[in-house]
């Protein structure tokens, strides 16, 4: 009994694998059938926008000419345009104010307020009239300042958030007003008026508020200075005493035990103490150079990098041709205009 079932159940085990072999089959068939018919599909869209090309050859190419022609005519009398940049960096905070002038002057050009710009800059009216937009945007950085932004920007932030900030998330996530280093852009008609401009934008970034950022620190790093400079005649003051009590000493070749406590260390090692109190020495003079370094480096509100050029480059954008506009606008406006009559006659001739 148990003999004749195993042959059926053996049957029974092929059939399924003969099912399961045509399932996958069959699926494999009918996906490359899709891919094909994607491909088809492609070719024949291609094959019939090739002939549609063949076919209105003439239109095409004559059309493509008059709008390239037209393109030419109207670049040739367009005013050209000029533009210049240069480098800054903004300290005490007078970025805010630069890029608020920045959006401020491109509003008097938009609305056409010349008397303004005339007052900002210093130009006459055909000047201020020239004028067409400036730009502010992050100037390059190296990696190196990258991660000294990042650092200036972790010691902002409490111990736990700072486990969450990445560099990669930071400098993703940054935006203008995180910048140090700015690239600032003017365009204009003129190619002799940005020397002028440049002038208008730095008594913007001279505000009042970073005047007074910059005399609030320039009154710490004083205070600062000046008690580091009382220190360090205190130190030299126990030196000199130190030296002139271990000279006595070094003569009598007697050790005074009552110099350790009259000045605050104790007597085991005089080679010890005479380099504590020279390593204090030098550390407040490195302090004090430190100090002066700051006061004498970021002494003014911003620090300009590059200037402006006594005359501006002229721009020279393809997208803004209109010899490539035009013929690209008439192309596809000619292909909209023979689908549509296509679809036209269709929809006529439909019965």
């Amino acid at each position: 009994m148990s003999n004749e079932l195993e042959p059926e159940k053996n049957n029974k085990d092929d059939v399924d694998l003969i099912v399961f072999f045509n399932l996958i089959g069959n699926t494999i068939n009918k996906l490359l059938v899709f891919i094909k018919s994607i491909f088809v599909g492609i070719y024949g869209l291609f094959i019939a926008l090739i002939r549609a090309i063949f076919i209105n050859i003439k239109i095409i190419l004559a059309v493509a000419v008059v709008a390239i022609i037209i393109g030419y005519v109207l670049d040739t009398q367009k005013e050209k345009v000029y533009y210049s940049e240069m480098f800054v960096v903004p300290k005490f905070q007078s970025k805010y104010e630069l890029i608020n002038s920045i959006k401020y002057y491109n509003s008097l050009i938009a609305v056409g307020d010349t008397e303004e710009l005339i007052s900002q800059f210093g130009i006459n009216e055909t000047e201020a009239k020239s004028l067409i937009g400036f730009e502010a945007e992050i100037g390059p950085e190296s990696k190196n300042e990258q991660l000294e932004s990042f650092n200036g920007f972790l010691k902002t932030l409490d111990s736990t958030t700072k486990t969450k900030i990445t560099f990669e998330d930071y400098i993703d996530n940054r935006n203008i007003y995180t910048a140090n280093v700015f690239l600032l852009r003017a365009r204009s008609h003129n190619y002799k008026i940005f020397k002028k401009l440049e002038g208008g934008l730095s008594k913007s970034i001279n505000n009042v508020f970073s005047d007074i950022e910059k005399k609030k620190r320039d009154s710490v790093l004083i205070l600062e200075k000046e008690n580091l400079e009382l220190s360090l005649v205190e130190v030299r003051k126990m030196k000199d005493a130190y030296l002139d009590v271990l000279q006595k000493e070094s003569e009598k070749n007697i050790v005074s035990s009552n110099l350790g406590s009259s000045l605050g260390f104790q007597v085991e090692k005089t080679e010890t103490k005479e380099d504590q109190l020279l390593t204090k020495e030098l550390d407040i003079l490195k302090q004090l150079n430190g100090l002066k370094k700051e006061l004498v480096v970021n002494d003014e509100i911003f620090e300009k990098i590059s200037s402006f050029k006594e005359k501006g480059l002229l721009e020279n954008i393809w997208y803004k041709k209109y010899k490539i506009i035009f013929p690209l606008i008439a192309l596809v406006l000619l292909a909209l205009v023979g689908s549509f009559i296509k679809f036209y006659k269709h929809v006529v001739n439909y019965k």
